[in-house]
C-alpha cells in the first residue's frame, strides 16, 4: 500500500484540531469515516501506530507519530511551496502579501515602504497583521504571514528563521516644560524620580528598561502599561508620567506638545528582526518588500537562512543600521 498527500493532510489535520477527528474532517471537507481510513491507512503502510487511542478514540501522538508529524508537516509545507510557485510564475502582478507586525513599525517603519512597494505592483493586495512579538512569530510559524518585522522574545519557534535588520535606539518622552526637558546629564537615576507609561511585558522595549533599571539597583514606578506608542504618548501628554521608547517613534512635527530626548546611553538598543519560516517559498514580490525593507541584507544570505544555513547572528546584529525610516 503506497503513500498519499491525502493521508499525510489527515494525520496534520487531527493533531491541528486537538485530536478530534470530526473536527478534522469537517477541516478537510471530508467525511469521518473517509478521514479515519486515511489514517488507518497511513498507519498499515508505515507498519507503525501513529496516534494512541483510549476507548477507540485519538488522545495523543506516539513517539513514532511525533516523528511522522514533522515529516508531514514539511511535506504539507513543500507541496504548499510548489502550488506557490506555479501561482507566481503564472501571475507575478496579483495575490496577496501578508505581513506580520507590531502597531510600532506598522506606523513608523513601514509606511513609505508599502507606498513604494504598491507603486511597483498595484496587483498585489498588502495585508498588515498586527500583534505583539510573540503573535508575530506564530502568525509567520503557522504560514498565516508571509513575511514577520518585529523585535523577538526570549522564546522563539523552531519553525521560524529570524535576521537581524535594524538597531532601534531609545528615546525618553516628556510633555513640554518637564523638568528632564531641561537636563544635560541624564541618568536612571534621575528618571526613576517620575512615573512610566511602559510597553507591555511581550515587548522587548520593556523588558530592555526592566533590566537597565535592575542593574543600577533602582525600581521604577509604572503607572500604566500600553501595547503601542501612540497610546504610550498620548497619557504621557495629558501628564501621566514619562515614556522610554524607539527613537523612531518620535515625530517632532506631529508630536509638538511633546519632547524627545536621546537616551542610547542608558538602555541599550533593541533589534528589530525580518523573520520568516523555516523552507518556506518566498516569491518575487516578497524578495521585493525585503529588499526594500533591509537593502542591507543580501538576497543570497536571505535565501541561504530559509533554507535552514549557517548565519553569523552575532556579526549582523553587531553590524545592524540604526533605524532610521523617515
Amino acid at each position: 500500500m503506497s503513500l498519499n498527500i491525502a493521508q499525510i493532510e489527515a494525520i496534520c489535520a487531527v493533531v491541528r484540531n486537538d485530536f478530534n477527528i470530526s473536527a478534522a474532517a469537517v477541516a478537510l471537507n471530508r467525511s469521518q469515516p473517509t478521514l479515519s481510513r486515511q489514517v488507518q491507512d497511513l498507519e498499515r503502510a508505515l507498519g507503525v501506530r501513529v496516534f494512541v487511542r483510549t476507548r477507540n478514540k485519538v488522545a495523543a501522538l506516539t513517539p513514532k507519530g511525533e516523528e511522522i508529524l514533522r515529516i508531514g508537516l514539511r511535506i504539507m509545507r513543500d507541496t504548499k511551496n510548489l502550488t506557490e510557485v506555479g501561482r507566481a510564475d503564472s501571475s507575478d502582478d496579483s495575490g496577496e502579501l501578508k505581513i506580520a507586525t507590531t502597531h510600532l513599525h506598522a506606523r513608523y517603519a513601514l509606511p513609505l515602504l508599502m507606498k513604494t512597494f504598491a507603486t511597483r505592483f498595484p496587483g498585489v493586495i498588502l495585508t498588515l497583521r498586527q500583534g505583539d512579538p510573540v503573535s508575530c512569530c506564530e502568525l509567520v510559524a503557522g504560514g498565516e504571514a508571509n513575511i514577520g518585522i518585529t523585535t523577538i522574545g526570549e522564546k522563539a519557534t523552531s519553525e521560524i528563521v529570524t535576521l537581524p535588520a535594524y538597531r532601534l535606539t531609545r528615546c525618553i518622552i516628556v510633555p513640554r516644560g518637564h523638568p528632564l526637558a531641561r537636563e544635560t546629564n541624564l541618568t536612571l537615576k534621575k528618571l526613576v524620580a517620575f512615573p512610566i507609561v511602559a510597553y507591555s511585558a511581550p515587548y522587548s522595549g520593556r523588558r530592555i528598561v526592566d533590566e537597565a533599571f535592575a542593574r543600577a539597583g533602582l525600581k521604577p514606578r509604572i503607572v500604566c502599561s500600553a501595547i503601542d506608542a501612540d497610546i504610550s504618548k498620548t497619557y504621557v501628554e495629558i501628564g501621566m508620567g514619562i515614556a522610554v521608547l524607539a527613537s523612531i517613534a518620535f515625530d517632532p512635527a506631529r508630536d509638538r506638545g511633546l519632547v524627545g530626548i536621546d537616551a542610547g546611553h542608558l538602555f541599550r538598543p533593541s533589534i528589530l528582526n525580518l523573520v520568516m519560516r523555516r523552507h518556506a517559498y518566498l516569491s518575487r514580490q516578497a524578495l521585493t518588500f525585503v529588499s526594500l525593507f533591509a537593502p542591507h541584507l543580501d538576497a543570497d544570505l536571505i535565501l541561504r537562512a530559509i533554507d535552514g544555513g549557517d548565519i553569523d547572528h552575532g556579526r549582523l546584529t553587531n553590524e545592524a543600521p540604526v533605524a532610521a525610516f523617515a
